[in-house]
């Protein structure tokens, strides 16, 4: 392990994966340069571990990035140093549907799990600036619209990507696509994505009509309670309540729609 002192994002990284360890360095502090003009944004630490060095720190299973946060014992995020291939196998056969609906996006999974780092990072900072509910849903949402407005401000040419990516997601079909369900139940991956989808959008939508007068308000309305939330999301924005109803159970395609057969580089061509 390689420890690299930094005063807003403290690396550690195994052998190895300092180079790829310092690229996402700056992509993390291009987001927090973006987010510090709002209020103060603490030390995030970025740990890029290989599998052997991630075993042996977490019990979460090696591969999706994923954040560990608390004011008492820091803001942490881990990356794979090597995303496992059965992971982004996963992913591609769960987004197949999506593909041939949608089109193909900008890049390969790992391009969306990399990029997708940025929302993680954006989990800690909610916790720092006391945005955090434990209300799941709101949680998700609220790091995604914290993500893209950062992204939409500071790296303007990755944020068509991220977008997009949020659009082929939402073409997923989710077993029960309600705000509730997605509290009370364990979640496929398909269903998971589904709902970062639909967030990624409703945030890109706040982004782009509203800036930041969504996170101005909550910032004065810190700290958030998973009691009261929801009447101040609506009254920041009542466009919200419109996408609030929107979470119905729809019509679920029936599997010749799908497709069958169709592999990664195949899917979304046009005829």
């Amino acid at each position: 392990m390689q420890a690299l002192p930094h005063p807003h994002i403290p690396l550690q990284a195994s052998e190895g994966s300092v180079l790829r360890a310092r690229a996402m360095q700056e992509y993390l502090l291009a987001l927090r340069g973006a987010l510090a003009r709002y209020a103060e944004v603490p030390p995030v630490h970025l740990m890029v571990l290989n599998e052997a060095d991630w075993k042996a720190r977490v019990k979460h299973p090696y591969g999706f990035p994923f954040q560990r946060t608390s004011l008492r014992e820091g803001l942490y995020l881990f990356l794979p140093a090597r995303y496992p291939e059965r992971l982004i196998w996963r992913l591609r056969e769960t987004l197949v549907p999506a593909i041939k609906r949608a089109g193909k996006p900008y890049g390969q999974p790992s391009d969306f799990l990399d990029l997708n780092l940025g929302h993680e990072y954006a989990h800690a900072v909610a916790v720092a600036w006391k945005l955090r509910t434990r209300v799941r849903w709101v949680d998700e949402f609220m790091a995604n619209y914290l993500y893209l407005l950062a992204l939409h401000q500071a790296l303007p040419e990755l944020y068509p990507q991220a977008r997009q990516w949020g659009l082929l997601l939402a073409h997923l079909t989710p077993s029960e696509p309600s705000l509730g369900s997605y509290e009370r139940k364990p979640k496929t991956l398909s269903d998971q994505l589904w709902f970062q989808g639909q967030f990624t959008l409703e945030a890109a939508r706040l982004v782009e009509e509203k800036d930041d007068a969504l996170l101005k308000g909550l910032l004065q309305a810190a700290p958030l309670s998973r009691k009261t939330v929801h009447k101040v999301l609506v009254g920041l924005e009542p466009d919200l309540r419109e996408w609030f109803a929107s979470f119905a159970p729809r019509k679920t395609l029936a599997p010749q729609e799908l497709g069958d057969g169709l592999n990664w580089e195949e899917v979304g061509e046009k005829p």
